[in-house]
């Protein structure tokens, strides 16, 4: 291990490892956040368009 580049290499590989152990859990949770986000705003929607279609009169009676 008194070799440098060994050192080097040591050091970049743990670096590595650890914005690996950070980033990939971060991402996957980012993902998942936003999909749900859009499937929300997908629903509400189509539930705003499904009441723009029915007829003003259909809701006071």
């Amino acid at each position: 291990m008194n070799d440098s580049g060994t050192v080097f290499f040591v050091l970049m590989a743990g670096t590595a490892g650890a914005m690996a152990l950070v980033y990939i859990p971060l991402r996957v949770f980012l993902t998942a956040t936003e999909r749900s986000r859009r499937l929300r705003l997908l629903q509400r929607i189509r539930r705003l368009r499904d009441e723009l279609a029915q007829p003003i009169d259909a809701e006071r009676s």
